[in-house]
Order: structure tokens, then C-alpha cells, then sequence
């Protein structure tokens, strides 16, 4: 069953050792929700600052595994797995980059009218910058 749903995607993103060295995301759109088997799939876009087209997202959130893609002006698939590392590109209009991400724990809790997922990971860029995310 599809359902329409608000979707909340929050984060945290510490690009250095000082107070002032973190970034935030905060995004709150209109989206779709709808479960196949063990499977919770999220659909939504999103805007970006200066750009006219949204990019098209994905979450899919397994027993294993959460993964998002992203389909627009920007294009990836990240994928966590506790403990694990994978790797991807994270296409733009000036190039892609290398990332690595580096998953140190996932937490799925599922409510009646609500599903919470907290991942905790470390992201290397090109293989040098390295920030940990929330």
C-alpha cells in the first residue's frame, strides 16, 4: 500500500575539530512511503539551493542495510551496512567524487505511524577528507 507521508531527514556532519566545523542538513518534504516484505521504501525530492529541477531520492531501509539514491543535477547510491565500508561515486555538475563510507551503526526503530532510522558514519571524500556524520 502507498501512502503519502512527510518525510524528515536530519543531519550532522562534522567537517573538523571546532564547534564552528559542522554542517547541517534539514530537509521536511511531501513524500511516499510503501513496504514490500521486509523492505521500507521512502520516495521524495528535493530541492536544491539554485537549482529549477529536484533531485529524485530513494531510501530503502532492509534488515541488513539502508541505502539511498539520489537521480537529478546530483546522482549516487550510498549504501550502509554496520560495520562495513562501501564505495561510490557522487556525480555533480562540476565531477564526480570518491566516496567512501565507513558505517559504524545503524539504528532502525519502527513505529505504527513512524520509522526512525539512525546511521552513524565516517565519509572519505577522494580518499583524503574524512568526516564523521550522523
Amino acid at each position: 500500500m502507498d501512502k503519502n507521508v512527510l518525510v524528515t531527514v536530519t543531519g550532522l556532519l562534522f567537517t573538523g575539530s571546532g564547534e564552528d566545523e559542522k554542517d547541517y542538513i534539514d530537509v521536511i518534504t511531501p513524500g511516499q512511503y510503501y513496504r514490500r516484505d521486509d523492505r521500507h521504501y521512502l520516495i521524495y525530492d528535493e530541492m536544491l539551493e539554485g537549482c529549477d529541477t529536484p533531485i529524485h531520492n530513494l531510501i530503502i531501509i532492509a534488515p541488513e542495510k539502508i541505502s539511498i539514491r539520489k537521480n537529478g543535477v546530483v546522482a549516487t547510491e550510498m549504501v550502509f551496512r554496520s560495520r562495513q565500508t562501501t564505495n561510490t561515486y557522487y556525480s555533480t555538475p562540476f565531477g564526480n567524487l570518491d566516496l567512501s563510507v565507513t558505517t559504524r551503526r545503524i539504528d532502525v526503530t519502527v513505529k505504527e505511524e513512524q520509522i526512525e532510522a539512525d546511521i552513524r558514519y565516517r565519509l572519505t571524500i577522494n580518499g583524503e577528507q574524512k568526516n564523521d556524520c550522523f
